[in-house]
């Protein structure tokens, strides 16, 4: 963030080794516009695993119910964050009884498909009997036997062989149904566990391990300033924690929108740490945002980021999450 002062902004007095610049060069009669910008920002990792609150379902905000001391060390693996479940826990085991629901109610129905088919089975077997029984009568000739009788023996076998299309056709239908219900069951089961495996999933998030080894850093709202803590509530995406190591160490600042033009690309600056005033870093500016963000506590007008990388390495004795300030380097 840019500590100075404007018509159009609210007083921010910068703290340490540039402190009395600014007062000093205001009572010589300087013109307000001509005063260097004097940043402040943090030491951070550029790879650090940055821990946001999830998207979970239930509730478009949850409160962090533990997470492990700022500043500590932790490996891969060690839990960092536990977060509230709220109404998680139930959810997930009535997906878990919603699909062994889901499961017997196929079973059931399968049940009633297989024996709908073997009735259909049956009724073949039996019409089919009937056919041949039926034919024997009609092979009869009409000479061995009276007209009346060879005629009804005709008639029988014809209703008989009618009988056993309409079983066939009873039974491919029957087949049929079994089949469509096969892929209706089997989607039904597999949306099921689909739920059930995102409520076990959404269970599983409230949990965060660290995926690298490092310093524990509780993350900064970039709206009010304020660092989030055990007990907090805030929204999804909310930044909770940053795990971060020395493997790619830089600076980032909050820029006002008044001195943004001043810090192109490419720009070089000093960076000095609050706890280590006598160690001077030259660092040179390699990206800034290209919208500016509203801070409430800080004062009116939009901040950019920005961010600078040492010219030559970064000092051992600079951690993560350390304060640092910065002016432009000559």
């Amino acid at each position: 963030m840019i500590a100075r002062e404007t018509e159009s902004h609210s007083v921010r007095r910068p703290a340490g080794c540039f402190g009395f610049l600014l007062p000093a060069l205001m009572l010589w009669g300087a013109p307000v516009d001509a005063v260097p910008p004097y940043l402040t920002g943090v030491v951070e990792d550029g790879q650090a695993q940055t821990v946001e609150m999830p998207r979970l379902p239930g509730a478009w905000q949850r409160s962090i119910e533990w997470m492990a001391p700022e500043g500590s060390t932790v490996s891969v693996g060690d839990l960092i964050v536990r977060l509230d479940p709220g109404r998680l826990i139930e959810l997930e085991e009535q997906t878990v009884i919603d699909l062994e629901g889901r499961r017997q109610e196929n079973e059931r129905r399968q049940a009633e498909l297989d024996l709908a088919i073997m009735d259909a089975e049956t009724a073949v077997l039996r019409a089919e009997s009937a056919v041949r029984l039926a034919r024997i009568d009609a092979e009869v000739p009409p000479t061995a036997t009276s007209r009346l009788i060879h005629s009804r023996a005709q008639l029988t076998l014809a209703t008989a062989e009618q009988a056993l299309e309409r079983a066939h056709a009873e039974l491919a239908d029957k087949r049929a149904e079994n089949a469509g219900a096969q892929e209706s069951m089997k989607l039904a089961v597999a949306r099921a566990e689909l739920e059930a495996e995102r409520m076990r999933d959404a269970l599983e998030r409230t949990r965060v391990h660290a995926t690298k080894a490092g310093f524990l850093i509780y993350a900064e709202s970039e709206f009010t300033g304020r660092k989030a803590f055990p007990g907090d509530t805030l929204s999804s995406g909310s930044p909770i924690a940053h795990v971060a190591s020395r493997e790619d160490l830089r600076f980032r600042f909050q820029v006002h929108e008044a001195d943004i033009l001043k810090l192109p690309v490419g720009a070089r600056i000093v960076v000095v740490a609050d706890a280590i005033p006598t160690t001077p870093v030259a660092a040179t500016v390699d990206w800034t945002s290209n919208q500016a963000t509203e801070r409430e506590a800080w004062s009116r007008g939009g901040y950019f980021d920005v961010t600078a990388v040492p010219v030559e390495g970064m000092p051992n004795s600079f951690m993560p999450g350390m304060s640092v300030m910065a002016e432009l380097g000559q």
